[in-house]
């Protein structure tokens, strides 16, 4: 894949290095710098786009058109400022009409590949990291190689490293986490626990930190169930929610680098072990003594956190994709914490980076398409967009970013204390193009007491041997 013509590549270069030796020490100027945008009067000329100032990718030269996306987001709330951003690329590329074709994660999850090998496939995908969609898309030859277009807006600048490598494989199809970019991604996303700051008062709860061990959290769990609330709101019809729980009990048994490294596919890593063990009974035992609601395999996740937001369950322990909807519906009545330490002594959660957009390889405008994720990745719009959303921009620049909504906040304050512990692990369902679709069918057989753990940890990893195995 190259730019439009080699003359047009330099010079983006050549720009881009002179932008970012404008910066102090190389950082990336905060949102709060860049001055709002102004309506120029009808009779000024007209004004270049930065992407055309500084001779980047971008929309010009191909008339009018529509670029196509795709998007499967949780959330309505970062539908919704999703929708907001792409209105204003149109607004910044006239010529460029954004048709959105949103889905629920659930049947974007079964249907990305097969959209991707179609005679007409959207030029821009939310996909996912890892072997399961990213990689089994890279195989295949749908998704562009994004190196130069990733050179040229300077996303080796713009991002941290660790929001890099989980966009990363070899070209050979060995490796995840190196090699050549082929997607990119919005925001920064974990799993912790949402709280009702009303019913944890009237259990005699003001202060959480009190709750930050497992043993009292578990002991608070049996009061709440004691007291005639639902201790935990839980919804899995889309079969992957219960699964990033059963992560958060993995945290409390498997030190986060052996996670990472079974992952990222480490010779010798496992997941049939005592911790994973341990963790798959103490997922089982939460629906055996009423924890999650008796309809968890029955609720979506959008009905589970509107039933939380309307007061249904202490604790929602779930994805902070789900903030905004919950800010919305409950105010300054939520909170944020955590998932309690385990025997390490040590907070540790599942999570990383929101899903990644990735580009056809059959688009006919793979400029502008690049341009578009561009602008939604780490433009000034695309960090006040993620703030708006609820959740911190995963560009460096998102960092210094005025955080308003309480809620959010405290999650921002929540993370920091997590990556003190170096106790973010990555998601689980990665390592393999398969391993998605086991665990959230074979995560819902557990939970529901179809399966032992036993059975469950070994399942896992056979999945994961025969993949080892099959690499050239």
């Amino acid at each position: 894949m190259t730019l439009r013509t080699q003359w047009r590549r330099s010079t983006a270069i050549l720009a881009m290095a002179g932008l970012l030796a404008g910066c102090s020490g190389g950082a990336t100027p905060a949102p709060t710098d860049t001055a709002p945008a102004t309506t120029a009067p009808d009779s000024a000329p007209p004004v270049e786009s930065p992407s055309e100032a500084a001779g980047l990718p971008d929309c010009s030269d191909i008339g009018d058109i529509t670029l196509t996306v795709g998007f499967s987001e949780a959330g309505e709330v970062i539908q919704d400022e999703f929708k907001k951003l792409a209105a204003e690329f149109e607004a910044q590329n006239p010529n460029v009409k954004i048709q959105i074709n949103a889905k629920d994660w659930a049947s974007a999850w079964d249907t990305i590949k097969l959209a991707m090998a179609g005679d007409n496939p959207p030029d821009v995908m939310q996909a996912n990291h890892g072997w399961t969609i990213n990689g089994a898309l890279m195989k295949a030859g749908l998704i562009l190689n994004l190196d130069e277009y990733a050179t040229a807006f300077g996303w080796q600048d713009a991002f941290p490293a660790s929001a890099l490598k989980v966009q990363k494989f070899t070209t050979d199809g060995k490796t995840f986490g190196e090699g050549s970019i082929w997607s990119m991604t919005q925001a920064i996303q974990y799993v912790g626990v949402f709280y009702n700051k009303e019913k944890l008062a009237a259990l005699g709860v003001t202060d959480v930190t009190t709750l930050d061990t497992k043993d009292a959290f578990l002991a608070l769990l049996d009061q709440a169930k004691a007291a005639g609330e639902l201790p935990v709101m839980l919804g899995d019809s889309d079969r992957w929610p219960a699964l990033h729980n059963l992560s958060l009990f993995n945290g409390w048994y498997v030190p986060t680098e052996d996670i990472n490294n079974w992952v990222f596919n480490v010779p010798g890593s496992t997941y049939n072990d005592a911790g994973h063990v341990q963790a798959g009974n103490d997922f089982r035992a939460w629906m055996e003594k009423g924890y999650y609601n008796e309809d968890a395999l029955a609720t979506s996740f959008n009905d589970a956190v509107a039933r939380f937001g309307k007061g249904e369950g202490v604790f929602y322990i779930g994805g902070t994709w789900a903030l905004g909807d919950i800010y919305k519906a409950m105010g300054d009545n939520a909170g944020f914490m955590l998932y309690p330490v385990g025997d390490s002594g040590k907070h540790a959660a599942v999570g990383g980076y929101s899903l990644p957009f990735v580009v056809s390889s059959k688009t006919k405008y793979p400029d502008c398409a690049a341009s578009f994720v561009n602008f939604i990745t780490q433009s000034p719009e695309a960090i006040a967009a993620q703030i708006a959303a609820g959740r911190p921009s995963s560009a460096l620049a998102g960092a210094n970013a005025t955080i308003d909504n309480p809620l959010l906040k405290q999650m921002a304050d929540e993370y920091a204390r997590l990556n003190a512990d170096n106790g973010l692990f990555t998601w689980e369902d990665w390592p393999t193009p398969t391993m998605g679709t086991l665990m959230m069918a074979q995560s819902q057989l557990l939970l529901g007491g179809q399966m032992t753990s036993e059975a469950y940890a070994k399942a896992v990893q056979d999945n994961w041997d025969e993949y080892m195995a099959s690499l050239p």
